[in-house]
């Protein structure tokens, strides 16, 4: 079912018109690879190792607070790739949404966010898509999941609480994943002082003014990103509003990781998004080929650095380190 959106069919058809233009033109003026602004703070939470709040306009306002506890591998030996993945818990909540699994606001038309109860269990929802992005890792196979290990049979487990607390009619994906992003790097835990070799109960420094952060500044890849992609006609949008999405032809939304300081990506998930019907009628839609798909994840690998950069270093100069 495509999103919904306040304007007409008149509306939508001139939308679609200004939008296929060679150059387009979109209702606020942006160029087709310019974001929308956003207001952005990391760190304000207590007792998180990592929190982060992103306000965009016309796509709500998010929370995401992580918290990390220490827990013993489920065997003695090393842990299995499905046993691993349990080390990290997703939660998307959605203020006022009604109560079951699936049953929230539409994400950016990709499935259901969980409810008031708060965990989304619904297969293709938030919680999945952001999980998913982040045990992906980078083309050089490095995941989270990596730093997550303490010693042997011991690891950290990390609870990311995702709320989204002024949900719109059709809150963007970019809104989620960057609340994430930031809240992940300005994550810093505990320094281990015991051996990595005992299987005694792990034991941590007290001091946190020499914690570790999860995400070293220096190092790659860095948390990922989730970036939606609509097309209209020959045309290619990022970071669409409600009223592109709902006259756009086809969505994507590309998740991908800094792999350098050159500002190169990874791509490391690609999923659809529901759009509108382009402007036309239903049958109308014309769909997504090879060449305009290879257009819009193109769009996002090259774009994707600097935003994805951008946000480290907004992040880091907020943290009391910088």
């Amino acid at each position: 079912m495509p999103p919904p959106t306040p304007l007409s069919p008149p509306e939508l058809s001139y939308l679609y018109a200004s939008l296929s233009l060679s150059p387009p033109i979109r209702l606020d003026l942006r160029t087709p690879t310019q974001f929308r602004p956003l207001v952005a703070e990391c760190s304000f939470l207590p007792h998180c190792n990592g929190s982060a709040r992103v306000c965009m306009s016309e796509a709500g306002e998010c929370i995401v607070g992580i918290k990390a506890e220490v827990e013993k591998d489920a065997t003695t030996k090393y842990a299995t790739v499905i046993e691993r993945e349990k080390w990290i818990e997703v939660s998307v909540e959605v203020a006022g949404g009604v109560s079951g699994p699936g049953s929230g606001v539409g994400i950016g038309g990709i499935s259901g966010a969980g409810g008031a109860t708060g965990r989304d269990e619904g297969d293709g929802g938030a919680a999945v898509w952001l999980k998913e992005g982040l045990l992906a890792g980078g083309a050089g196979g490095w995941s989270i999941l990596d730093r997550l290990a303490i010693s042997s049979g011991w690891h950290w487990k990390l609870y990311i609480d995702v709320l989204l607390l002024t949900p719109t009619s059709h809150p963007s994906p970019l809104l989620l994943s960057t609340a994430v992003n930031m809240a992940l790097d300005s994550t810093y835990l505990p320094k281990l002082t015991s051996p990595h070799d005992v299987d005694d109960i792990p034991t941590f420094s007290d001091d946190w003014a020499i914690s570790v952060p999860l995400y070293e500044p220096t190092t790659f890849p860095r948390p990922p990103m989730s970036l939606p992609v609509v097309a209209v006609g020959d045309n290619v949008f990022l970071d669409p509003s409600v009223a592109e999405v709902a006259a756009a032809e086809a969505g994507l939304v590309v998740t991908l990781s800094l792999s350098d300081s050159q500002g190169n990506c990874d791509i490391v998930g690609v999923r659809s998004m529901e759009v509108g019907r382009g402007g036309g009628k239903e049958g109308d839609r014309k769909g997504i080929n090879r060449k305009l798909l290879r257009q819009m994840v193109n769009a996002c690998v090259k774009e994707a650095g600097e935003v994805i950069k951008g946000l480290g270093e907004t992040t880091h100069k907020q943290m009391f380190r910088a």
